[in-house]
């Protein structure tokens, strides 16, 4: 009777090929899934980092911090309207040895004239932006022509330098010319403006020596730029305000200013989702 009640094991070497499948298969399976993210992943021999560059691209992204160490980073935005211009490359020169990034308001027109430098730009991380075709106030705001302007020019944009952009800059300033109608049809077409915080002046110094206009466009603009963020209005196509830019740099990296160009992905939050109220009554 006591044989009756013991429990039946299986047979030993039963257990051993039973394990043995199972081994096998989850090894295989966890090396089907190492072998596809190393092929997914560019060739390297550092393993961990093939394993992280398969991770969706969302996941990997981190904001800026905007505060350090209990200080709030101070930003300046360098931005150049009128351009391309026969100044440009020595501009993108000197962003280069400072390591700045800029944003460029170009004219659809210089953009055909001068399509390796807006390439340069886009491919050196600048941004492109609209301003405009014409530059002509009665055309742009007297007979309405100011979205379709732009609407070409962002189109030239596409075609020569492959970058889409958003952004816009009114010519003469968004106010008063751009009226209500104007930035409704703004806000439809999906573009964003942007106007600046200060206004460096250059183009009042065409006649005026270098040695006189340099000094004076460096002083105005580093004396003004006291909030953590600034936007500054300058011009390409202008050799003082291309000479002014290193000092202008250097003096502000001083006062703890770190430069950047306009990220069509943050949009610059609050900078860009609304036209700035101030009137400029200074010529961009």
């Amino acid at each position: 009777m006591a044989r009756l009640n013991r429990k039946r094991s299986k047979p030993p070497f039963i257990k051993y090929i039973f394990f043995t499948i199972v081994f096998l298969s989850i090894a295989g399976y966890g090396g089907w899934q190492v072998s596809s993210q190393i092929q997914a992943a560019a060739p390297s021999s550092n393993y961990e980092v093939n394993l992280v560059s398969t991770l969706p691209h969302t996941n990997m992204q981190k904001e800026i911090p905007q505060k350090y160490d209990g200080k709030t980073r101070k930003i300046a935005y360098l931005t150049f309207d009128d351009g391309p211009g026969e100044y440009t490359n020595q501009l993108l020169d000197i962003l280069k040895q400072h390591d700045a990034k800029a944003t460029f308001f170009v004219l659809g027109p210089n953009v055909n004239l001068y399509k390796d430098v807006a390439k340069r730009e886009v491919n050196e991380g600048h941004y492109i932006a609209m301003h405009s075709m014409t530059h002509d106030y009665k055309k742009l705001y007297g007979q309405q022509t100011f979205l379709p302007e732009m609407k070409e020019s962002q189109q030239i944009i596409q075609d020569v330098t492959g970058q889409h952009s958003n952004l816009v800059r009114a010519p003469y300033g968004s106010m008063p010319g751009l009226n209500k109608a104007l930035r409704d049809q703004v806000a439809d077409a999906q573009l964003k403006l942007w106007d600046w915080t200060i206004d460096s002046l250059d183009w009042k110094y065409n006649r005026v020596p270098l040695n006189q206009s340099v000094p004076a466009i460096v002083n105005l603009v580093v004396s003004q730029s006291t909030k953590d963020k600034e936007v500054i209005l300058f011009h390409d196509i202008h050799a003082q305000s291309v000479q002014a830019v290193p000092l202008i740099i250097q003096k502000l990296k001083e006062q703890g200013y770190e430069f950047e160009a306009y990220d069509e992905k943050e949009r610059l939050k609050k900078m860009t989702h609304s036209l700035l109220s101030i009137y400029f009554p200074n010529r961009c």
